[in-house]
């Protein structure tokens, strides 16, 4: 814990000095951003998408074709730009940067309708396909004992690809990327009538056996040092299981000799990120999260009699009718570049947008309790003073928060506040300079409508599960950005991630003087500019 928060202090941006960088851009060195496996199997999948889906749909089956539809509307490119000769790819999942750090793996057991061998795979968005790294004994998948329809991923963090640019702070940018890939993948599932969940139990050095058959093996040297981050069960019939993980720890594969493809010519190395990366290693834990009230409460666990006892299922059952809300936006998602300065929002679409970063609505769910409340700047908004104002995610925050803020906010609820939202005004004013200044003196925080800072609790959540859930609240915050992004383009908005700030000044404004509460990450949404010179360019060729 000492050195997670030796990290996280260090890596704080002041205005009089930024955490430590590479000072330059090394464009000759600049890192691959497709991992690649030489010599692999290589699986085609088709470039399907949710193009004409309406209404309302039940789970979908687990084919081939809904396979790839659940990747080309997550994980794959979504476009390509052109400016003054030079070329470069989007993707749906948003990155720090646009590096893109966060690479995926499949575990199938194959199937009638799947058509893929036993085995582990890894997704490669350059082309939208499967590459083969290792096949799984059928007998080995079937001692699992998972629910029919299910599959198994793996994310893991390439840290080169966003220290080349970042450096020292580079692992928060990882953490906040992988969490926009969390939802990402949530949302593409659900849309499928799929669900998603966080298997937990698991430690990294499981993960790493799974995928490299070794527990303490990470891809290294020009390769670029690769850490597993969560292993997530897709299950098809749109209810959440509970499995036993220990099984999973457990299953034998065949890796084939393959190697990944070298990133750069060099690697330059971060002590700063190699201490966080070690100290927020997870162990291997049964139940993590049973001392969370919130996993208490909303997770009933009930043993099936007659069935393998591995298997125990969540009092949890999605499988009515799912709302197509953002199936058909998930694509067109883009970050803004600038903010107009000037556009208006209409109280109910701010209203829209807030609702859509409420835990109930998260996907995959988090099984911990809610530590993120988000600060708001409000500049821009109908029937809105402007000012400061706090959303709680966790109404139960609220004393605690109270308490520890300045005595002299407000904590007053706007009138035409709807049910269901905990949303109160701290301090009336014009926050636009504030919410600038503290983003590193950028104005895309200040010309949205309204802009935002993720207050975390630190210490206590740390100290209560260990070390290893530092990286979890930036996956909360990345969560929460990809429900601002989403929610913002479907209302006829646009929103940015601002990974530049200054923590020690938000805090201060806030009255927050230890690490009880903690500035994890910014955003802003507002009417995006866009730059003429641009020329938007197919996904894939």
């Amino acid at each position: 814990m000492e050195r997670i928060i030796a990290y996280h202090q260090q890596t704080k941006h002041q205005p009089n000095r930024m955490a430590r960088g590479p000072g330059r851009m090394d464009w000759s060195n600049q890192p691959d951003p497709f991992r690649s496996y030489e010599g692999s199997k290589r699986l085609a999948l088709d470039r399907l998408g949710f193009e004409g889906m309406t209404g309302k749909l039940r789970p979908s089956p687990l084919t081939s074709e809904n396979l790839s539809r659940f990747f080309f509307e997550s994980l794959a490119l979504s476009g390509r730009k052109a400016v003054a000769g030079a070329e470069w790819t989007l993707r749906v999942n948003p990155s720090s940067g646009n590096l893109h750090p966060t690479e995926c793996y499949l575990l199938a057991g194959g199937g009638e309708e799947l058509d893929l061998s036993p085995g582990v795979y890894h997704y490669q968005p350059k082309d939208h396909s499967l590459e083969l790294l290792a096949g799984i004994r059928e007998e080995s998948w079937q001692s699992l004992h998972l629910p029919s329809g299910t599959i198994l991923l793996i994310l893991t963090t390439i840290y080169w690809r966003e220290s080349w640019k970042y450096g020292a702070r580079a692992f928060r940018y990882c953490m906040l990327d992988l969490g926009h890939a969390l939802a990402a993948a949530g949302e593409a599932a659900c849309c499928l009538g799929w669900t998603l969940s966080l298997q937990e139990e698991l430690g990294t050095d499981d993960l790493a056996r799974i995928l490299w058959n070794e527990p303490d093996k990470m891809t290294d040297g020009p390769t670029g040092k690769e850490r597993p981050d969560v292993m997530l069960a897709l299950f098809s019939d749109g209810r959440v299981h509970r499995i036993d993980e220990c099984l999973i720890s457990g299953i034998e594969t065949e890796p084939l000799s393959l190697r990944p493809n070298i990133l750069s010519p060099s690697i330059v190395p971060w002590q700063e990120i190699d201490m966080a990366s070690e100290a927020a290693k997870k162990p291997q834990i049964s139940d993590a999260y049973s001392r969370s009230a919130a996993r208490a409460e909303e997770v009933l666990r009930i043993e099936l009699k007659g069935k393998s006892a591995s298997i125990k299922e969540a009092a949890t059952d999605v499988s009515g009718d799912i709302s197509r809300e953002y199936c058909h936006i998930l694509r067109r998602r883009r970050s803004a570049q600038a903010m107009d300065g000037r556009a208006t929002m209409p109280l109910d679409s701010f209203h829209a947008i807030l609702k859509a970063t409420m835990p109930e609505r998260a996907k995959p769910g988090l099984p911990w309790r809610p530590q993120v409340n988000p600060v708001l700047f409000v500049h821009r908004v109908e029937e809105m003073d402007r000012g400061l104002y706090i959303l709680l995610r966790d109404e139960r925050a609220k004393e605690d928060l109270r308490g520890a803020m300045d005595p002299d906010f407000f904590w007053e609820r706007p009138s035409r506040t709807p049910p269901g939202l905990e949303l109160y005004q701290l301090a009336q004013g014009d926050a636009r300079l504030a919410a600038k200044e503290s983003s590193c003196g950028q104005g895309i925080a200040s010309d949205g409508c309204f802009a935002v800072a993720m207050i975390s609790r630190f210490e206590d959540p740390i100290g209560e599960y260990g070390p290893w859930f530092y990286s979890r609240l930036y996956w909360e915050c990345g969560m929460i950005g990809q429900a601002l992004y989403l929610s913002s383009e479907a209302t006829g908005y646009r929103g940015c991630g601002i990974g530049c700030f200054f923590d020690g000044m938000v805090h201060r404004m806030l009255g927050l003087f230890d690490l009880g509460y903690q500035d994890l990450y910014h955003f802003t949404v507002g009417r995006a500019l866009t730059d003429p010179r641009l020329i938007d360019l197919p996904a894939y060729g």
